[in-house]
């Protein structure tokens, strides 16, 4: 066994220089990649790695490092799949149905493109479940339910 190690070491020798570093420095990368393919890749995590829906009585997707709304190509899409004509663009928003805050993801079927006057009512609900969820009056999946049915929230027939 220790000669094949000695043949290996001997055959490497040989090679060039920058080859013998190229796959050294392969190999080091492939080690520390290992790990990273093992984890889960779950899109509901709050910024500690606890997925959102298991994260207990308190949220940690409050406190979450993913982006937070959707990106300029995103939002073209929302408008053209809603089929809003390019010159009322201005008078739309897209975000996300269960905003990332409240532990949803930000998957492309998580948008929903809605009308500015209707978006600043959904984001006042939004952020009085959000200060509901930190008081701990409500569990994550309630938080969730009533911002998927925001418009039958009694905030959300108020006027501004």
């Amino acid at each position: 066994m220790a000669m094949q190690g000695i043949r290996c070491v001997a055959s490497a020798r040989k090679m060039p220089k920058n080859f013998r570093s190229t796959l050294l420095l392969a190999l080091l990368l492939c080690a520390g990649c290992l790990p990273a393919l093992a984890e889960d890749q779950n899109p509901y995590k709050g910024a500690d790695g606890i997925p959102a829906r298991t994260a207990g009585s308190r949220s940690r997707a409050l406190f979450t490092t993913e982006k937070k709304k959707p990106d300029k190509a995103e939002r073209r899409a929302v408008f053209e799949d809603y089929r809003i004509p390019r010159e009322q663009w201005k008078n739309y928003v897209a975000e996300y149905r269960v905003p990332v805050s409240l532990g949803g993801s930000n998957i492309y079927s998580n948008i929903e493109a809605l009308p500015k006057s209707r978006a600043q009512i959904k984001r006042k609900v939004q952020r009085q479940l959000e200060a509901k969820l930190r008081r701990q009056e409500i569990g994550l999946d309630e938080a969730q339910r009533r911002i998927l049915n925001w418009q039958s929230e009694p905030h959300a027939s108020e006027k501004r």
